[in-house]
């Protein structure tokens, strides 16, 4: 009976452990991007110098496809070469597009982009205070219509509040369930005292 105990207690204490690896980065994080959003609206919010952007068209198919979601990085914009994949803000949207051509001007550099699949190259070019980062491949597949839904009001709710609510309600059911075993137990040393004490007399 109470090696059943322990191995529940040790079951419980597990599954909270691996509930809060779980959730406590995710929590973070989004702190994290929520905080940096704030602060630089103007930028896309990043953790540790690489950056999320969903892709909503498909200009650059076949490399990541609509709905993806991508991965940018800090780089060295001197390095930039015709061939890179640079994420720019254009008109306050995030754009990925590839570099066809780099061009200097009195001191100034500016980049001729455009989709991999458009016909033509983008109609502004691209100036190095406008890139975001730099695209090496890093992406998942369809992951960028979940980050939109777990942005939403809904999403944050299901996958935010929901387990942190769940969390909370874990551990004070896990806790009250110890401390009823616990009594349970107390009670039952007490009355084999009692009856030990009696057949002493």
């Amino acid at each position: 009976m109470e090696r059943q105990k322990k191995k529940r207690g040790l079951v419980g204490t597990i599954i909270g452990i691996i509930l809060c690896i779980i959730l406590i980065p995710i929590i973070i994080i989004n702190i994290i991007l929520i905080v940096n959003t704030y602060i630089h609206p103007e930028n896309i919010p990043g953790v540790f110098g690489m950056r999320p952007v969903i892709v909503l068209s498909g200009s650059m198919e076949p490399e990541f496809m609509s709905g993806d979601l991508i991965f940018i990085q800090d780089g060295d914009v001197e390095q930039l070469k015709e061939g890179d994949i640079i994420c720019y803000m254009e008109d306050g949207a995030a754009v990925t597009h590839r570099i066809e051509a780099v061009t200097e001007e009195n001191g100034a550099v500016r980049y001729t982009t455009r989709g991999d699949a458009n016909n033509t190259d983008d109609q502004k070019q691209v100036e190095q205070s406008q890139i975001q980062g730099i695209y090496k491949g890093r992406k998942i597949s369809g992951a960028g219509d979940a980050v939109m839904f777990m942005q939403s009001t809904t999403g944050m709710i299901l996958f935010i509040v929901c387990p942190i609510v769940l969390l909370i309600l874990w551990d004070i059911i896990y806790r009250r369930k110890i401390d009823k075993e616990e009594r349970e137990e107390r009670g039952r040393l007490e009355k084999e005292l009692e009856e030990l004490r009696k057949a002493q007399k």
